[in-house]
């Protein structure tokens, strides 16, 4: 039971992983107030933009944080290679994300740097 509680954590570790650019990239337009885009102006529905944000944010860290505890603990418990190839193994399924979506100039588009 203990090892299909983490292969199932490792799993759901890796989609974290693969999709947190875009997450992160919208998250970040919705607390700044420009979820529909940099060129267009939210006017009054900035207020609600920000709020819808900050609970996105909150999901997001909900879902990501426990899972992450306990994998990263899990992996200690293997060994402190264990911890580095994890790590290693997200970053990777990140750049992979940003680099099968468009590339760094579209990721950094969601931070208003493009």
């Amino acid at each position: 039971m203990e090892r299909l509680k983490l292969i199932l954590a490792c799993i759901w570790e890796a989609i974290i992983a693969y999709t947190a650019p875009m997450c992160i990239g919208l998250i970040y337009m919705d607390i700044t107030g420009h979820s529909k885009g940099y060129a267009y102006d939210l006017g009054s529905e900035a207020d609600i933009s920000v709020a819808i944000g900050c609970v996105e944010l909150i999901i997001w860290l909900l879902l990501t944080v426990p899972c992450s505890i306990f994998v990263f603990r899990k992996m200690k418990a293997f060994g402190k290679k264990y911890v580095l190839i994890t790590a290693g193994i997200m970053v990777a399924l990140s750049f992979a994300f940003i680099a099968l979506n468009g590339g760094w100039d579209m990721f950094l588009k969601s931070f208003g740097i493009f």
